[in-house]
C-alpha cells in the first residue's frame, strides 16, 4: 500500500455513508490526484489523476491485509454487509456469463477445426470451472 491509497481509504473511512464520485476524490485531496497538473481537455479515464483513483480502488480491494471491500455504484464507498453481499453477487453473475461465453467460442472453434486443445488443457479448464 502506498501513501496515495492510504489516503483514499481515510477519505472513504471518514465518508462511510455516503458514495464519493471520482470529482469529488480528487477535489478533496489533490495532493493525492493532482488534476489540476493536467490538460483538462482529457476527460473521463484519459486522465491520470481518474485512472489514479481506479487502479487504487482495484489494488485496495486485492489486498488481502485491507478487511473491507470499496464498491462502485454512483461513486464509491466502503461497503456494508449487505452492499458487500450485492457487488460480490453482481461480480460473480458478471464473470460467469463471461466464462459462459469463453467457453461456447472454445467450444465453435472446436467444430470448425480452428482450435485444438490437448486433454490436459480441457480437464484444467473444467477443474477451474468446477472450483468456482
Amino acid at each position: 500500500m502506498n501513501n496515495r491509497q492510504m489516503t483514499l481509504i481515510s477519505l472513504l473511512e471518514a465518508n462511510r455513508d455516503k458514495f464519493l464520485t471520482k470529482k469529488d476524490i480528487y477535489t478533496q485531496i489533490p495532493f493525492a490526484y493532482p488534476r489540476h497538473l493536467e490538460n483538462h481537455n482529457n476527460e473521463g479515464n484519459k486522465s491520470v489523476a481518474l485512472r489514479n483513483i481506479s487502479l487504487d480502488v482495484r489494488e485496495i480491494n486485492n489486498n488481502d491485509d485491507i478487511d473491507f471491500i470499496i464498491i462502485y455504484k454512483k461513486g464509491y464507498k466502503i461497503a456494508t454487509p449487505d452492499e458487500a453481499e450485492d457487488y460480490i453477487k453482481r461480480r460473480f453473475k458478471r464473470d460467469l456469463k463471461s466464462l459462459k461465453l469463453n467457453w461456447k467460442l472454445v467450444n465453435k472453434m472446436k467444430l470448425n477445426n480452428q482450435l485444438y486443445m490437448e486433454e490436459d488443457d480441457i480437464k484444467e479448464i473444467k477443474t477451474f470451472a468446477n472450483n468456482i
